[in-house]
């Protein structure tokens, strides 16, 4: 039982890393094909007539456009929140398959508009969709990174496993008022 749980950790890591490693390269792929094929700017092509389009858009700022111009500075925000997910991960439900997915997806996000930010100076952006407004272009990344943070959403939701409370997982602190051990709650 001892060298499982010294491996847990490690192997989380790897699905993490894993699940980040696929979502960059999948989204730098799919910008390098944008790149390669669709003219700065140009005409969109259209997939789904009034509904999606293939574009290619630079984005110097963050979602929508906000902060347009501070590609810079959002260079350095997208830098410290990866140390920052990293180095907190266990706080957002590492130890779990669900929360493994969700910070490798955010993970591989950053990572790729981040890529985007230090050698294009902007964000690659090339799906284009009609619902019924025209919605701000995105790319991979964006998604990786809002589908991400859904699933630590749901995640936030789950109740812990039995044997297991909110306390032992760092959730709440154990003085907590109104923290019911499990057996407890059983006898009760």
């Amino acid at each position: 039982m001892g060298s499982e749980t010294m491996l847990s950790p490690a192997i989380n890591n790897a699905r993490i890393l894993f699940v980040a490693l696929l979502t960059l390269a999948l989204d730098q792929l799919t910008k390098w094909v944008v790149i390669q094929k669709l003219p700065f700017n140009g005409e969109p092509v259209v997939v789904v007539n009034g509904f999606f389009e293939l574009v290619h858009f630079g984005n110097t700022g963050a979602a929508w456009s906000l902060f347009s111009g501070q590609n810079f500075w959002l260079a350095i925000f997208s830098l410290a929140a990866l140390i920052f997910l990293w180095v907190s991960r266990r706080h957002f439900g590492a130890e779990t398959a669900l929360g493994q997915l969700a910070l490798g997806l955010i993970l591989g996000g950053v990572v790729g508009n981040l890529v985007d930010r230090v050698v294009h100076h902007h964000v690659v952006d090339f799906l284009q969709f009609y619902i019924p407004f025209r919605f701000p272009a995105f790319n991979v990344a964006d998604s990786g990174i809002c589908t991400g943070v859904g699933l630590m959403f749901v995640q936030s939701f789950q109740k812990p496993k039995p044997g297991e409370t909110w306390a032992k997982k760092g959730k709440v602190p154990p003085e907590s008022p109104g923290l019911i051990e499990p057996d407890e709650e059983s006898e009760a």
